[in-house]
């Protein structure tokens, strides 16, 4: 006994198909929106892209007809008038390209110790380099095995086999790196930053 497919029931697919893929491949090859919204075609783009206002904006500063007029700036804050500010108890990392301190901040886990002092170097550099974010990625590392001793010396210790599921690790993946490889690596790179802090400050 044979029952005919119910349209009801079958599984319709929401991928797109070859046809459809290839005038959306079309269009795109003509400058044209894929999926177009009123006004987005070919046809309101200027011949010479010259004239857009605003074209050029991202090439050198020497060849940007608004350099000189950027600085100084009677911009203060981008916020208006703030009437009240909060007022910093611990010290706040700021980016030096930044003009000054947000109305408000978070203030619930202050920096302090070794990587108080890796991320004071950190923050000397810009957000667009490199050495910033890996020095800061290095001092939340810091941090974490600073709060693991803290904790022991009050004699609270983390369970750290436990939490990171250790014991999981070693009857189920037996090929995995060892833990201890892992806290050696870190405690390298704790005073490896060390000695770079203490070699700055010279």
């Amino acid at each position: 006994m044979s029952f005919a497919p119910d349209p009801l029931w079958e599984q319709k697919s929401t991928r797109p198909t070859k046809q459809q893929l290839d005038a959306a491949a079309e269009k795109r090859t003509l400058g044209e929106d894929a999926v177009p919204a009123p006004g987005h075609s070919t046809q309101h783009v200027p011949r010479d892209v010259r004239t857009i206002n605003g074209w050029g904006a991202d090439l050198d500063p020497a060849n940007r007809p608004a350099v000189p007029r950027e600085l100084p700036s009677d911009v203060k804050t981008l916020r208006g008038n703030v009437k009240h500010w909060q007022t910093p108890h611990t010290k706040i990392y700021m980016s030096n390209e930044q003009p000054g301190l947000t109305p408000v901040f978070g203030e619930a886990c202050p920096s302090k110790g070794l990587a108080r002092l890796v991320r004071d170097y950190a923050y000397q550099y810009g957000e667009a380099t490199n050495r910033r974010w890996m020095t800061l990625m290095m001092a939340n590392r810091i941090d974490v095995l600073e709060s693991m001793i803290g904790d022991a010396l009050r004699g609270k210790p983390d369970n750290y086999v436990r939490e990171k599921g250790w014991a999981a690790k070693f009857k189920y993946d037996s090929e995995g790196p060892s833990p201890w490889i892992t806290l050696g690596v870190a405690a390298a790179s704790v005073l490896a930053v060390g000695l770079v802090v203490r070699s700055s400050r010279r």
